[in-house]
């Protein structure tokens, strides 16, 4: 008898314990809306755990909530918003929230002065008293000539503060030649790797029917047409018309 009393109370512990942690806790997912639209990126804060997330764009979410935790939705573009995780909410698993949105409105504005004679507002209106410009520019000074260029035929014009600062030499025309020069060589040294490793090297023997060890002179082959220009320029299909066409030629005269 005094088994049966213990494995009742038992039972009766463990069902008690069962259906209150069932009640107290759950995992949740919800969904936002407005107006029947979905709202994403709405901050959802626990006030209670001090946890939180973000809806996705679906307007979707999921938390872990208990009974009475209120969470919090806000928005910039709407209104914030408290709900409190009733027995329901627990129950379902599902929660809904609808939001409203914010009407930021603005401070009235009183214009006094004003008549309802629209024509006798108009030339009541206050001069300008800004500065006017002291320069003028007469019909004639159009067939006026330019003055002769200060810059030459070699060199560029001269971009920076006018009249040039003292002691700051204005851009060199043959080092800016030296440049672009020494950029066009490095392009030219690295495009044969670069366009192998873009197109892989099976492209070149397989397709091309070019030999590993004459890549180099087959692309030296096509350079007539130009091909570097169009490759930097990222014209890549035309790069690939060049390399079948070119191919042709190059192991005809191969054999």
């Amino acid at each position: 008898m005094m088994k049966r009393k213990l494995t009742c109370v038992f039972l009766f512990v463990f069902i008690a314990m069962n259906c209150f942690s069932q009640e107290k806790y759950a995992f949740i997912s919800g969904k936002i809306i407005s107006a029947n639209n979905s709202v994403g990126n709405v901050h959802i804060v626990n006030l209670n755990t001090k946890l939180g997330t973000v809806s996705n764009d679906s307007g979707e979410f999921e938390m872990m909530v208990s009974l009475n935790d209120i969470l919090l939705f806000s928005s910039i573009e709407y209104e914030r918003k408290e709900v409190r995780i009733t027995g329901n909410f627990l129950k379902y698993k599902k929660i809904v929230v609808e939001l409203v949105p914010s009407i930021n409105e603005l401070a009235e504005i009183f214009i006094e002065g004003l008549t309802v004679n629209l024509n006798y507002d108009i030339k009541k209106v206050p001069l300008d008293t800004l500065p006017k410009h002291t320069f003028f520019l007469k019909p004639g000074d159009l067939k006026k000539a330019l003055p002769p260029d200060l810059h030459g035929s070699e060199k560029a014009p001269y971009v920076g503060f006018f009249p040039p600062i003292p002691g700051v030499p204005l851009p060199d025309a043959r080092y800016e030649a030296e440049q672009r020069l020494k950029r066009e060589i490095s392009q030219k040294k690295q495009f044969p790797s670069k366009i192998v490793k873009q197109l892989g090297l099976a492209y070149f023997t397989d397709k091309l029917h070019i030999p590993e060890e004459k890549i180099d002179n087959f692309l030296a082959f096509c350079e007539f047409r130009n091909i570097i220009i169009e490759y930097y320029k990222n014209n890549l299909l035309e790069v690939i018309q060049i390399l079948r066409e070119e191919s042709k030629a190059y192991n005809a005269l191969k054999n």
